[in-house]
């Protein structure tokens, strides 16, 4: 049902408490944004509410009545004839109150399985009133209900919450596994494209996907050509310099801040031990650039200006 490329350990770790007969009752899946856990999530719970395969389609859908999602509902309400807008803008938080509702249905049986599924994407957004009424049903669970709660920074949580749940870590993708996924995603994309989502990335094909359409492998080839060249004249660093501060340029601007610090480390990855240490310190300097640019919302230009000469300065430590 579920593509889980690279998590396949976590899902054995989970299926062995599931062959076990003695499953626990609350789950955290925890990673960073992007590495697939509400796809792993509903095939966890598919596994327990539908292990026949009978009501794939509803759950597909989202309509299954045994698996129920708990996330940020959208600031203004939808109307009872309108469809869902799928980009409306959300609620900062997960309410008390949704909590408050969702125990409110767990006082009856499940309609089509003997056992429920509750998913929480994610428990990082609960309001704190909403995550202790959680630990109240973490505490004293209903017969026959499980908890997924999906997590990005689960060292956020509250401790009594980590310690009512069994842990499941997941690790960002290596290369291969990252290649696979957005091959999966995308079958026709161009590889200097596949290669620069790959690295902008980091590991998680959620985000990387995130940056599908920008032509990022173009972004990709003028780092590059930094890089190789040392740039003398800037005129490569002023032309990104003026694509990348237009407004309408956002999303590849972003994509550059990701881009130049995991291309800093891949050519520091290839250089001998006498060029590693100047090249490691380029990649402190592009990181924690890229970290206070956005933060601070730091004059883009200069910013790519800075972080141009970050990359033309590996140009003399070139791998041999």
């Amino acid at each position: 049902m579920t593509n889980l490329i690279g998590h396949d350990a976590v899902w054995r770790q989970f299926s062995s408490a599931l062959d076990s007969g003695k499953l626990h009752h609350g789950w955290i899946l925890a990673g960073s944004r992007g590495l697939g856990k509400a796809s792993f999530a509903l095939k966890a719970a598919a596994s327990l509410v539908d292990p026949d395969d009978r009501y794939s389609n509803l759950i597909a859908r989202g309509t299954h009545p045994d698996i129920l999602t708990i996330k940020r509902l959208p600031k203004d309400a939808a109307k009872d004839d309108d469809e869902p807008d799928a980009n409306a803008e959300l609620k900062r938080s997960i309410t008390i109150e949704q909590i408050r509702n969702l125990q409110a249905s767990l006082t009856t049986r499940p309609g089509l399985a003997d056992k429920r599924v509750i998913i929480i994407d994610s428990a990082d957004d609960l309001e704190r009133g909403g995550a202790n009424a959680l630990l109240k049903s973490l505490e004293e669970p209903p017969a026959d209900t499980y908890f997924l709660l999906i997590s990005h920074a689960s060292d956020r949580l509250l401790p009594t919450i980590r310690s009512r749940c069994q842990m499941l870590r997941f690790e960002p993708l290596d290369h291969a596994q990252m290649t696979a996924a957005l091959s999966d995603a995308a079958p026709d994309i161009d590889q200097a494209d596949l290669q620069a989502l790959i690295r902008a990335g980091k590991g998680s094909p959620g985000q990387a996907i995130d940056f599908m359409g920008l032509d990022l492998g173009k972004l990709d080839n003028a780092m590059h050509s930094i890089i190789q060249t040392g740039d003398p004249g800037n005129d490569l660093r002023i032309a990104l310099a003026e694509q990348l501060s237009l407004k309408a340029a956002q999303p590849r601007y972003e994509a550059f801040l990701r881009l130049a610090p995991a291309l800093v480390a891949e050519r520091a990855r290839q250089m001998d031990a006498a060029n590693v240490l100047g090249a490691t310190e380029v990649w402190t300097a592009a990181s924690a650039l890229a970290n206070r640019a956005i933060a601070l919302s730091l004059d883009k230009q200069s910013v790519i200006f800075q972080m141009g000469s970050l990359l033309a300065s590996l140009q003399p430590h070139k791998a041999a």
